[in-house]
């Protein structure tokens, strides 16, 4: 697990402001926390402490959406066919 955090770190620059990939770093971002635990840390005391920070959370929220989004979008596209195979038109009101 070190050498894939030191591959990390060494290619962080090329994201930073200033680097040739800097418009990509919201990505950059996402993958370096969902492989790594952040550095920083809640230093307040109403916050829960717990092993879990948002962003890794809400990736597990975005994982478990994958399906449903799935299914949406064939049965949107079932759905249309189906009715242009009844003879409705595309735009038809």
């Amino acid at each position: 697990m070190q050498f894939l955090r030191d591959l990390h770190d060494k290619a962080d620059p090329l994201f930073q402001k200033g680097g040739p990939l800097q418009k990509l770093y919201p990505l950059w971002e996402a993958h370096d926390t969902a492989m790594f635990t952040p550095g920083h840390v809640t230093r307040t005391a109403p916050h829960v402490r717990d092993g879990m920070d948002l962003k890794r959370m809400m990736i597990t929220v975005v994982i478990a959406l994958q399906p449903c989004v799935l299914f949406a979008l064939y049965n949107t596209g079932f759905q249309a066919m189906n009715a242009m195979a009844q003879g409705a038109t595309p735009l038809d009101t």
